[in-house]
């Protein structure tokens, strides 16, 4: 098969397992895709191109890496990473007193989603203020999540490896996936009707991703006129757009600040 920057990671590792390994050699981060469950969320999602800026190399560098295992690949032209061009365009305007700054790395080394933190520091944002991420890694689902609301992205690599993602509001534009939206008040009446048909998990003790990839898991098994029932800590939040994806609904019982019950089931 013909490999260009679209081609998505999954069919890659649908055509040759042994991309994963070639992968992996890229870029530690890509070392997730070694865990099957991992890789089913999260490969499906990725493009070549997407996968060249997380791993911190050009696409044509990710190309060659996997034409050495056999693969036929299309060479671009385009070299230098788009958002490097707009981190550059949007630096130029942008002075330290209208930065606000959040380093993630010590929230997720201490095996905490930054999730609720870098939300509560968007919304204090004000229209001239641009927030700045720092993490490992390219943060590729917040950046699809702000997109949405009408934030502007781009990212920078410095010389130590360090990702720095920068988010400036564009416009008003509404989030797709609310919240508000998903939650619906009759947790209990739906709770009684799938009684004797509900698969009950808890992940509250699972670090991070593994609550997201286990209630994924968990989806494919369940029988049709089933529920899953999901000891959880808190909303979660980039799982909310998968579940809208496969057409399932969730419902919340709040039954402590650090404890979620969920309920979900197919539309």
């Amino acid at each position: 098969m013909v490999v260009n920057r679209n081609t998505r990671i999954s069919t890659l590792i649908a055509e040759n397992l042994e991309v994963i390994d070639a992968i992996a050699s890229i870029n530690k981060h890509f070392k997730k895709l070694k865990n099957p469950v991992l890789r089913k969320v999260l490969a499906p999602r990725v493009t070549v191109a997407d996968a060249a800026k997380v791993g911190g190399v050009s696409i044509n560098t990710f190309l060659n890496k996997i034409a050495a295992i056999g693969f036929e690949i299309e060479l671009t032209n385009e070299e230098n990473n788009t958002n490097d061009l707009v981190a550059k365009k949007n630096n130029s305007s942008m002075n330290k007193e209208s930065l606000v700054s959040l380093d993630v790395r010590p929230i997720i080394e201490g095996g905490n989603d930054p999730f609720k933190e870098i939300m509560t520091t968007v919304k204090a944002l004000t229209s001239e203020q641009t927030l700045e991420i720092i993490n490992s890694f390219e943060p590729i689902p917040l950046i699809n999540k702000l997109k949405r609301q009408g934030y502007s992205t781009w990212t920078e690599k410095s010389e130590d490896g360090t990702i720095h993602s920068f988010f400036k509001k564009e416009n008003k534009a509404k989030e797709e996936e609310s919240i508000a939206d998903e939650v619906v008040l009759d947790f209990d009446e739906k709770y009684k009707a799938f009684f004797g048909k509900l698969k009950q998990i808890d992940v509250r003790q699972l670090e991070m991703p593994e609550p997201m990839t286990t209630i994924l898991e968990e989806l494919e098994l369940l029988p049709e006129d089933y529920a899953l029932f999901v000891e959880h800590k808190k909303v979660p939040q980039f799982l909310l757009p998968e579940l809208k994806a496969r057409k399932f609904k969730i419902l919340f019982n709040e039954k402590s600040e650090n404890h979620l019950q969920l309920l979900i089931f197919r539309a």
